[in-house]
């Protein structure tokens, strides 16, 4: 099936025609035992890293004329910025980065016919579709696209879908209970786009669910990692037999860091019989999915080219990392196509580990893991520490001998910073007596401050004492 490009005779596209989409084929190479991997859009799947980049960024200048005759915030934030005509990487570093607060002061300035305020792109009557954050971190913020960004965001989600194991013969659930999110319509479209069929349970009580997903022989579950070893459990009770004599054979899960770590993987795994497992990140200021895994499991592929740039950066000084296994750094991004809309050097607040850049799949973007984020960050003492990496050391020490659930105790929502050491409450596996238990209570504490030089204090608690949150912060929560 060939499909019509959703990156040609766009109004004010900012891509050169070079990048289009092609059909969706499959790709030659040979994947030793396995099958040949399925590509979406092949010519720019396997298009080299370094010539995508560079005809993205070849765009900029045409793009900042572009908003800069949009309108007096426009005007300002580029006012004296002059890229050359053929600018380099390192030029862009004369454009302002984009925040989420200056979205959010952007979008303050909301009337009647620009309800989406200073950076509303076109007129209210071109709008075809309004999302918003959940608002978990603050006021919530929209995101909205014309009829053009909305085939666009479709085929770039599809993409992402289609890498992470969607097929046409696929029956997926998604879990999201928010339609207005970005997980919501946006990921509903994409599914259907990659050809799945789409079972939208999210949103209805879990026995329903369950039954459901077990009624219609669902065999993709999209949901948090969190929650997808969650529901596993939840859907013995209701159905009385295990989550692994479902149908579910692949899982995607994204909206919270850790499906990187082993032990995470392993346990939702196990808990369905997946014989897949996929992780998947986007953000609705940019696209909803930029990145999505493969079946080569080494990490997501940035699966949202042409439109978008991701630039990688030192978070602190703001110079650019170069893509290259080990290198680590913040995502940037900008929307080089999006009407409604449009961000410029948006900081996302990432932080990613490139784990390759190559893949035996064909596709030629870097993989990553997503590391944890800005907002997550403690300070215990003069020393930073993500949630996510506490929990993986706490995991790794701890195997077969914990629950997986885990929290960080906070005196109030907005702490940061610690004294004291960080209070960690984990659950123990009721398999493991009081002896081995205080001993690993004191293994997983030693090991946090060898390997990240702070300190935690760690209480353990029996299975289940944790209750369930579907909150994207990982391990924080409030007492």
């Amino acid at each position: 099936m060939h499909t019509c490009s959703p990156y040609k005779g766009v109004v004010g596209s900012a891509v050169p025609p070079p990048i289009r989409t092609a059909a969706r084929v499959h790709c030659s190479r040979k994947l030793g035992t396995m099958p040949d991997e399925a590509l979406w859009d092949r010519e720019n799947d396997t298009r080299p890293w370094q010539e995508t980049q560079a005809q993205q960024i070849a765009a900029m200048p045409a793009l900042l004329d572009r908003l800069s005759g949009q309108g007096e915030a426009w005007r300002q934030r580029f006012d004296g910025v002059k890229l050359p005509a053929t600018p380099t990487l390192e030029d862009l570093r004369a454009v302002p980065f984009t925040t989420k607060q200056n979205l959010r002061e952007a979008q303050a300035n909301f009337t009647p016919s620009r309800p989406l305020g200073d950076f509303q792109g076109v007129e209210t009557a071109e709008l075809a579709q309004i999302t918003g954050s959940t608002g978990t971190t603050g006021e919530p913020v929209f995101f909205s696209v014309t009829e053009a960004d909305r085939q666009r965001w479709n085929h770039s989600i599809a993409n992402g879908y289609f890498t992470a194991g969607v097929r046409k013969e696929s029956i997926v659930a998604l879990t999201t209970g928010m339609p207005m999110v970005a997980g919501g319509m946006p990921y509903a479209d994409g599914i259907r786009t990659a050809g799945g069929t789409l079972v939208w349970v999210g949103g209805q009580s879990i026995p329903r669910m369950a039954t459901i997903l077990d009624r219609l022989s669902v065999d993709v579950l999209v949901g948090t990692a969190s929650f997808s070893a969650f529901f596993a459990a939840r859907c013995e009770e209701t159905l009385g037999k295990s989550a692994r004599e479902m149908a579910i054979r692949t899982v995607i899960s994204g909206g919270e860091p850790g499906l990187g770590v082993p032990e995470i993987r392993a346990k939702v795994t196990d808990a369905w019989g997946a014989t897949r497992l996929s992780e998947v990140m986007g953000m609705g200021d940019v696209l909803p999915m930029l990145w999505a895994e493969c079946s080569m499991g080494q990490g997501m592929h940035f699966t949202a080219g042409p439109g978008i740039l991701v630039e990688l950066i030192d978070p602190d000084t703001g110079e650019h990392v170069p893509w290259e296994p080990g290198a680590r750094g913040e995502a940037v991004y900008t929307t080089l196509t999006r009407e409604a809309c449009p961000v410029v050097r948006y900081r996302s607040r990432d932080h990613l580990l490139v784990t390759g850049v190559d893949c035996a799949c064909g596709r030629t973007a870097p993989t990553m893991r997503c590391i944890g984020r800005t907002d997550d960050m403690l300070i215990y003492k003069a020393m930073n520490v993500f949630p996510s990496a506490i929990r993986e050391v706490a995991l790794r020490v701890g195997r077969g001998r914990l629950t997986g659930a885990m929290r960080i105790r906070k005196e109030t929502r907005e702490q940061v910073r610690f004294d004291s050491p960080i209070p960690l409450e984990v659950e123990i596996a009721a398999s493991v007596g009081p002896a081995e238990r205080e001993a690993l209570v004191a293994e997983i504490g030693d090991s946090v401050r060898a390997d990240l030089i702070v300190r935690v204090d760690v209480e353990p608690l029996e299975p289940g004492a944790i209750p369930f949150t579907s909150d994207k912060n990982g391990l924080t929560y409030t007492r």
